[in-house]
C-alpha cells in the first residue's frame, strides 16, 4: 500500500486491487471517472493487444522515471526519443509519479511529470506510449490533472504538454505537444460524477 500525506489530506493507494483511498474512502480514480465519456476507444483492440502495449507502456513510465531521477541507462529507444525531446524543447524536469486529490468532487490519481518549460512556465505532462491517441481524452485528463495539481499542492499550472514516444510495433516517433487549458473537462466532472456512482456509462 502506497501512502502519502498530502497538504489536502492522506491519500493511499493499492496496487492490488488498483484502488485509492483519500481519508479512508475508496474513491474513484481520474481515468475511471472518464471511462464514462471515453470509454469505448479501445473496445476494437483485443486483451492481448492491449496487455502487451500496458505493460510496454509500463516499463517505458518506469525508465523515464528511473533516468530523471538518477541517470539510470536503459535500452529502450522511448528514453532515447525523451532524452532527445528534453534537449530539443529546454523543458526541466522536477518532479515524476506525482500524488494528486481533487476534494470536490472526489477523484485522484498520479501524474507523469511536472516541468519548467523554456519559457520557464510550471507545467505538468503526460506521457503516451500508444501507436496514436485521442486528443480530446488528452486534453480532459491533463486539464483534471492540473485541477488536482493545484488543489494538492498550491502551485498554479501555466501549460499542459503531451509527451508521445514510441519505438514499438513498428512504430517508431517522438512529439512535443502543448495542449490547452480549458475549465470544460471540470465541469464535465462535476456534472457527470454521479453517474460514475450510479454504474452509468454513456
Amino acid at each position: 500500500m502506497d501512502k502519502w500525506e498530502l497538504q489536502n489530506g492522506l491519500l493511499e493507494y493499492d496496487d492490488t486491487g488498483h484502488t485509492y483511498l483519500y481519508e479512508g474512502i475508496i474513491v474513484p480514480s481520474i481515468t475511471q471517472v472518464m471511462s464514462l465519456k471515453f470509454g469505448g476507444m479501445y473496445a476494437s483492440v483485443s486483451p492481448d493487444v492491449l496487455k502487451a502495449s500496458a505493460d510496454h507502456g509500463t516499463a517505458v513510465h518506469k525508465a523515464i522515471e528511473n533516468w530523471c531521477k538518477c541517470e539510470i541507462p536503459s535500452d529502450l529507444r522511448e528514453l532515447k526519443h525523451f532524452q532527445v525531446l528534453k534537449q530539443r524543447y529546454g523543458f526541466e524536469v522536477l518532479k515524476n509519479e506525482i500524488p494528486i486529490v481533487i476534494k470536490e468532487p472526489c477523484v485522484a490519481g498520479r501524474l507523469d511529470l511536472v516541468l519548467r518549460d523554456k519559457e520557464g512556465r510550471l507545467a505538468i505532462a503526460d506521457i503516451k506510449t500508444t501507436a496514436t491517441f485521442e486528443k480530446e481524452y488528452v486534453a480532459y485528463q491533463l486539464n483534471l490533472y492540473k485541477k488536482g495539481y493545484e488543489e494538492t499542492y498550491g502551485e498554479e499550472i501555466q501549460a499542459l504538454y503531451i509527451v508521445h514516444v514510441r519505438s514499438y510495433g513498428g512504430k517508431n516517433f517522438r512529439h512535443f505537444r502543448e495542449i490547452p487549458i480549458s475549465d470544460i473537462p471540470y465541469q464535465w466532472l462535476c456534472e457527470n460524477y454521479e453517474r460514475w456512482n450510479n454504474g452509468k456509462t454513456d
